[in-house]
């Protein structure tokens, strides 16, 4: 059986490449029925940051991800946390100490220090020297004698050539005496990433370690570690680097930022997880929108490619506007309120717009709202667009744009085509077709050349904009009331000289 696992270490906020690593994981397990196992690295207690580990399970549920062994559902490979398995890589140490795979450094931060500006001075290589790997016996015994503080590390070969096979790059080769030994014990008793990770992907019984490949230059400690205990090797992939579309490495700057900052800015998980997903990975035709399940039934390593993948963020806010554009009518209505009400966006918070949002939800009917919200759909990118593009529905206060107001207030028929609309409004309720027919008559009874000398002014008087939904549509929603009382609004400033230049 498949057996893969997202191991983040609990020292940040997951970003766009240690979650597209948790993607490709999850969706190899899914596509062989295999299992996705969480774990969390969490030796490094000097970095790790409180509730980052809740931020990085939150993040996995977001994006739609599930797991079937981790920290909060447990299994039978617990536990789940590293910190929590010391005595297993002690025991493993000492195993390799024991089979001369690993020794005892005895080495002060000073004489590191001190060896590593040597090496600098004369131009060496870099890295350690291996002076404690071959001090005698009596020396070493007389170092723990004095309670040295010491670590353990890895007897790399000091001949020969290391070689693996990469799913993704094809076969490596890396010459033994060019790698250092890489410590695998720290003085405080906590093991580094290479050892625990070793011991803990055997222990679980991983089949396939899908990483990125900054960590393909460590592989060969991790080949000579496995060769060590004698175990097997899992299938290595290591999937490119992501990089922003002007070619530079992902940044800020291109939109990379923790995982659930996408959430809080209005982005839905299921578009976050394909966009993602489809970094450096391909379906192997041109699909671009995908569910979780059919990324799962197409997922395959051999199609991660083995190029940089691009983040364009452009192509994000297109493909959310995409899978917004897909919700019915209370999936709408229900995605944008549970959005609302619990976004911390500073930026969305304090505007206006938010806020007339926010009142629309409790003073309006819900049919209201959700019609309002389907005007806009169409137009919106983000969930966050949604208060901004639909305000003038909620907001009988609104502001008129000045540049409509510059074209189309000063023309000399717009009283009368005011006049005429709120004369013509039926009591009751008002289709597209009738809004339509209504705004046609008016043309035809006004002597209009265009329709659009109608369309336009109208369009300002009743949302104080020139751009927006379609003005038949618009006005359905509006019913009656509301399009007279905007009207005679608008006809009240008119003919107290408000707009005059």
């Amino acid at each position: 059986m498949v057996r893969v696992r997202y191991a983040p270490s609990p020292t940040g906020s997951p970003h766009v490449g240690n979650i597209r690593t948790a993607l490709f994981n999850y969706l190899m397990a899914r596509r062989h029925g295999g299992q996705f196992i969480v774990r969390i690295e969490d030796t490094d207690k000097a970095r790790e940051v409180p509730g980052a580990v809740e931020e990085i399970l939150e993040s996995l549920r977001w994006l739609g991800l599930t797991w079937d062994e981790g920290p909060d559902v447990g299994g039978p490979y617990g536990p789940y946390f590293q910190s929590q398995r010391l005595d297993l890589y002690h025991k493993r140490v000492e195993e390799l100490i024991a089979s001369g795979h690993a020794y005892r450094c005895y080495c002060t931060p000073e004489e590191l220090a001190e060896m590593r500006e040597f090496q600098r001075i004369n131009k060496l290589p870099t890295g350690y020297d291996r002076r404690c790997r071959f001090r005698k016996p009596e020396e070493l015994e007389r170092l723990a004698a004095e309670g040295r503080p010491s670590v353990v590390r890895l007897a790399m070969p000091l001949e020969g050539t290391i070689v693996f096979e990469d799913s993704i790059r094809g076969r490596v080769e890396v010459e033994s005496k060019l790698v250092d030994d890489q410590v695998l014990l720290k003085a405080d008793g906590y093991p580094t990433y290479h050892l625990a990770n070793v011991v803990d992907d055997h222990e679980q019984g991983i089949t396939h370690v899908i990483r990125g490949d900054e960590w393909i230059s460590s592989t060969p400690k991790h080949v000579v570690l496995y060769r060590a205990f004698g175990w097997e090797l899992p299938v290595f992939a290591h999937a490119p680097i992501i990089k922003g579309p002007d070619g530079a490495k992902l940044s800020k700057r291109h939109g990379d930022t923790r995982c659930l900052d996408y959430r809080e800015k209005g982005y839905l998980g299921a578009a976050v997880a394909n966009f993602i997903a489809l970094i450096g990975w391909s379906p192997g035709d041109d699909r671009e929108k995908m569910s979780l399940r059919e990324m799962e039934e197409a997922f395959s390593i051999e199609r991660i490619q083995p190029n940089p993948g691009v983040f364009d963020i452009t192509k994000l806010q297109w493909l959310n506007g995409v899978y917004i554009r897909d919700l019915n009518a209370s999936e709408l209505y229900d995605t944008v309120r549970q959005y609302h009400e619990t976004t911390q966006d500073p930026e969305y918070r304090q505007s206006k717009a938010a806020q007339t949002l926010g009142k629309a939800f409790e003073e309006f009917s819900r049919e209201y709202v959700t019609s309002a919200l389907l005007l806009e759909q169409e137009r919106v990118r983000l969930l966050s667009d949604f208060a901004e593009a639909s305000e003038f529905f909620f907001d009988e206060e609104y502001e008129y744009d000045p540049n409509g107001v510059a074209k189309w207030f000063g023309q000399e028929y717009v009283v009368r085509l005011f006049e005429f609309v709120i004369e013509n409004l039926p009591g009751a309720a008002l289709s597209v077709e009738e809004a339509e027919g209504l705004v046609n008559g008016a043309a035809d009874a006004l002597g209009l050349a265009k329709r659009a000398e109608a369309i336009h002014p109208l369009r300002v008087a009743l949302t104080g904009r020139t751009k927006g939904p379609g003005l038949f549509e618009l006005m359905s929603v509006l019913g009656p009331d509301r399009i007279r009382r905007r009207l005679e609004r608008t006809l009240a400033l008119i003919r107290e000289g408000a707009f005059a230049s």
